[in-house]
This record gives structure tokens, sequence and C-alpha cells, in this order.
């Protein structure tokens, strides 16, 4: 008897150890949850510098889509009869890429932008530069969105 007893202790004591052993906590790190994108899609209302290349006037509104990382944008200036398109990559809060404008129909100029979102995702500051600038001259393009 007292060996039954004892097997039938020993095999309790068994199975308690084997459940402790599945109930324990684990020592891995929980997952950090990935930070949330940014969207560009939207329209946005933007100013950007002027013919002076030191006032910053109203400029046109931009609708933007974006599709993971990649960001396409259309433009229209009915003053100056041009169209223009933004193609560009996300990476972050910053938005690099070119931007392209037709005259009447006609392709026209075209160069680069830069624009970085704010951290509350309603507004942007950005530059731009013309393709056949040699000299590089960087201009003011600042959007909020609408």
């Amino acid at each position: 008897m007292n060996k039954k007893l004892f097997l039938i202790l020993a095999g309790l004591a068994c199975l308690m150890l084997m459940a402790a052993g599945c109930t324990g906590t684990s020592d891995k790190t929980p997952a950090t949850p990935a930070v949330e994108a940014k969207s560009w899609s939207g329209i946005w209302s933007t100013t950007w510098t002027s013919a002076d290349h030191a006032t910053l006037v109203q400029g046109d509104d931009i609708t933007f889509t974006q599709t993971g990382s990649s960001v396409t944008g259309a433009y229209i200036n009915p003053e100056y009869n041009f169209t223009g398109s933004i193609t560009g990559t996300v990476d972050g809060a910053t938005l690099t890429g070119i931007w392209s404008e037709t005259e009447n129909g006609i392709p026209g100029t075209s160069g680069t932008i830069e624009f970085v979102m704010s951290a509350d995702k309603n507004s942007f500051n950005g530059t731009w530069e013309h393709e056949n600038d040699a000299n590089k001259t960087t201009y003011l393009w600042n959007g909020v969105r609408k």
C-alpha cells in the first residue's frame, strides 16, 4: 500500500510540475507595434517661392495618392494654363521625387522635390529645384492638408 501511495503521489507531483512549466511566464519581450505610415493621400493647398525667388505666394492645390511608399500627385494652374505632376517615394516623413509640368499640352519643365510632413500629418515644408538650373537653386514649396 505504501508503494502504491508513493507512486500515485510521485505521479501527481510530476503532473503538477509539468503543468507549472506550461503556465510559466515568457521571457520574450512583446513585439513593438509598427510605426504608423504617414499617408500623403489627399488634397493639399500649397504655397511656393515666387518669381522674385524670395516671396511665398499661393500655389495650386495638389491631389496626392499614396500606395505603399509610392506617391503620385497632380495639380492644375488655370491662370497660366499648365498642369503638373509629381512622382516620388516616401521614406518616413519625407517625400522625394520629380515634378514636371505641361503647358498647353506640350511637355515643359521639370525638376526635383523634397517634402517633409509635419508630425500631425496636416502640413508639409519642402523644396524644389529646376532640372536645368546649373546653380541648383532651391525654392520653397509648402502645403496644408485641406
